[in-house]
């Protein structure tokens, strides 16, 4: 039986190739988060030079959306798309998801910042999220910032976000909440210790049911099961925004 090749490569060494780790200088970090990200470009040319740039295609599977989520009507520019890998034989093989961004309104402003920019950040966390399916950018920096996953300590970052929702509470105690943070949804953790302490220091601010407006923290960043995730640590000495 003849083996399935693209670009002439045996498709097992395909996906070995797709897969490996970025070197360094490919790898960035977010100006705000320190978090390291591999740049949409980065991921273009991975296929290009693995694939070769006629055997792989990236189209949306619907025209991108804007949708108002919540009792405050907050809006996101909603994506999907697929990405597709041609074999020798040209048959594709696919891999689809959906992806989004916030639109952000200065303060005290109902005009929008860009929409331009949500709809392109929601059609590249598309290709993004298909690319991490295919396991290109999984490994290593690109999704964890270390070579041995778990084994250094995460770092903690001074991030400020929008809260979106009221806290909900969780099953062993804490909350969550969803987040915009620097133009990007996120889950907002706050565990039972950390929201105890809140709850003394505050009182009413943190509350379930209640709902912030911004907050200004110390947090960890970190990746679960694909998706971003937020964990606060404790409040600088100006405490909440």
């Amino acid at each position: 039986m003849k083996e399935r090749t693209v670009n002439g490569i045996p498709i097992r060494e395909v996906w070995e190739k797709l897969q490996a780790e970025f070197p360094s200088d490919a790898v960035k970090k977010h100006p705000s988060t320190g978090m390291a990200y591999i740049p949409v470009e980065k991921i273009e040319e991975r296929l290009n030079n693995v694939v070769g740039m006629g055997n792989w295609d990236f189209e949306l599977i619907a025209p991108v959306q804007v949708c108002s989520f919540g009792a405050d009507g907050f809006e996101s520019c909603i994506a999907s798309g697929k990405l597709s890998i041609y074999d020798d034989e040209r048959v594709p093989i696919v891999r689809s998801t959906g992806g989004a961004a916030d639109i952000i309104y200065p303060k005290e402003s109902t005009r929008p910042t860009s929409v331009a920019n949500s709809v392109d950040s929601a059609v590249q966390d598309v290709f993004k999220r298909c690319a991490k399916r295919f396991g290109i950018g999984v490994k290593g920096k690109a999704s964890t910032g270390s070579r041995q996953p778990g084994r250094e300590p995460q770092k903690e970052v001074v991030v400020k976000v929008t809260v979106m929702e009221p806290f909900k509470a969780l099953p062993k105690g804490g909350v969550k909440a969803k987040v915009c943070c620097d133009g990007e949804t996120l889950e907002l953790f706050i565990w039972k210790k950390q929201w105890d302490d809140l709850q003394k220091a505050y009182g009413e601010k943190f509350q379930i049911g209640q709902k912030l407006n911004e907050m200004t923290f110390r947090g960890i960043r970190k990746e679960y099961r694909g998706s971003m995730q937020l964990e606060f640590v404790s409040f600088d000495k100006k405490g909440a925004a």
